[in-house]
């Protein structure tokens, strides 16, 4: 792992408990590829996103045996200033993603909350919600472009470390693709909840009135978790 190039700056601010993961043999082989391919694409002088300390950013927050829910996404957003390490989530500033509009909107209505305005989902992060892509990077302008890095190996071991390790979280599997991983999941310890994917193409066949947040949050606190406060976090006060 220490003599990865483009990933090393990601790795270094991932939390213990996946460096165990991520340094198996074949996942450590796995990223010594990946990290070939990433330098090649550079080397030609190819944007990637998201920038590299935050390619492993759903990793920092909560070790495996804590996180609370995953939501499963498929690569990382390909516009300017767009990806930072986290599915559905842009930063702060960015104008919120039509996938995420809609997840806000399902919030607002199950919730009751208002409409948040901005993208950035670190607070949900901070709270041990698992943000992960099955593709953790891609090139600008070109979505998909690093499916066939060999991620889905990696992302798939992350997957497998939370369903051995929880003692019991959310499994949020949005979409065709995310309902592949449920074969992953054990559904006698963790609460798996389907639906369609809230792309604008897809949203109105069952991901708008599906109410997973509010069952979420239910299920926590029957197995004596703290809930999710899904609403917008709060604005910094300016005291100068």
């Amino acid at each position: 792992m220490s003599s990865l190039t483009y990933l090393a700056p990601a790795l270094a601010r991932v939390h213990p408990a996946w460096e165990k993961v991520l340094g198996q043999p074949a996942i450590a082989a796995r990223l010594a590829e990946i990290d070939r391919q990433l330098v090649l694409q550079q080397g030609d002088g190819k944007t990637l996103f998201p920038p590299p300390p935050q390619v492993f950013n759903a990793l920092t927050f909560a070790a495996p045996a804590d996180v609370k829910v995953v939501i499963l996404g498929q690569d990382p957003y390909h516009g300017d200033g767009e990806a930072m390490g986290l599915s559905f989530s842009v930063p702060a500033g960015m104008r919120v993603p039509p996938s995420l509009r809609n997840i806000y909107k399902e919030l607002a209505a199950d919730l009751g909350h208002g409409m948040p305005a901005c993208g950035d989902l670190s607070h949900w992060a901070q709270q041990g919600v698992l943000l992960l892509n099955s593709v953790l990077t891609v090139e600008r302008d070109k979505a998909g472009s690093h499916g066939k890095f060999g991620w889905q190996t990696v992302s798939d071991a992350l997957i497998d470390a939370v369903n051995r390790d929880n003692p019991g979280c959310v499994f949020l599997l949005w979409g065709n693709w995310a309902q592949t991983k449920a074969e992953r999941i054990d559904a006698g310890r963790h609460l798996v909840l389907t639906a369609a994917h809230p792309s604008p193409l897809s949203a109105s066949r069952g991901f708008h009135g599906c109410r997973h947040f509010s069952q979420v949050n239910a299920w926590l606190i029957a197995c004596g978790r703290q809930p999710v406060r899904w609403e917008a976090a709060p604005a910094q006060n300016a005291l100068f």
